[in-house]
């Protein structure tokens, strides 16, 4: 398991001075980064082989967020393959070295010229090291739609949210869905499913859907086409 350290600092914190949830998003990206980056299978042989590993969703499950100046520690590590997906947990423990947030993903590795999925090769599969599959209890990668959707808002893809595969970042999706959440809400669980990648100067549309404790929020481009999915689940108190 890949491991790093870091102190919860000021621009991360939200109102309440807590870390805000796309920040541990940033941490947990970070941590899948700086591993390959310490292994063989890094960004420059990736890119070398035109292939790339695609996030297709998260699961995000959070007892309490990280507090300012906390020391807190961010945990990765793979678990599981199959053809051509890959399977990845996340944690964060705090100072008190409590488990605080848990995450589960699922990657798609993809042939970047193609823009197709690609079976993992055997040097691929030999170069990761796999830890027992986190406690926790797992969702499906597909978000159910609770209801219809109404436009609530749209944006346009800027240049300081494309990343290295040119697509809008998986982080700013998170960002923009947390917008149309309700005043004073709070959720104890986030899921998102990623279908398309949005990319520079796109237009996305922003449609809301809330029933039975959640609120979901799709992101489609003008045609209709589905970017994303984001899907919050409410704390109980929350009206």
């Amino acid at each position: 398991m890949y491991t790093y350290e870091m102190n919860a600092g000021y621009s991360v914190m939200d109102e309440s001075l807590c870390m805000t949830v796309p920040a541990i998003l940033d941490c947990f990206q970070d941590a899948a980064i700086f591993e390959s980056e310490n292994g063989r299978i890094n960004v420059e042989y990736l890119y070398s082989r035109h292939i790339a590993w695609i996030l297709s969703s998260w699961q995000i499950v959070i007892d309490r967020r990280p507090r300012l100046n906390e020391r807190i520690r961010i945990s990765t590590a793979p678990y599981d393959f199959t053809n051509y997906v890959g399977f990845r947990n996340f944690c964060v423990f705090g100072e008190d070295g409590k488990l605080i947030v848990r995450g589960a993903s699922i990657w798609t590795l993809i042939d970047t010229e193609k823009l197709c999925p690609i079976r993992l090769t055997q040097e691929l599969q030999e170069s990761y090291t796999f830890e027992p599959k986190l406690e926790m209890d797992y969702a499906p990668r597909k978000i159910v739609l609770l209801g219809e959707a109404y436009v609530q808002d749209q944006f346009r893809v800027r240049k300081f949210q494309i990343d290295s595969n040119r697509h809008m970042n998986n982080v700013e999706y998170v960002r923009y869905a947390m917008e149309t959440l309700p005043e004073g809400a709070a959720f104890k669980e986030l899921r998102v499913e990623y279908k398309k990648p949005a990319r520079y100067d796109d237009e996305v549309l922003i449609a809301v859907i809330q029933a039975e404790g959640k609120h979901q929020v799709v992101m489609r481009d003008q045609e209709g086409a589905v970017y994303a999915v984001v899907e919050f689940t409410l704390e109980e108190d929350v009206r």
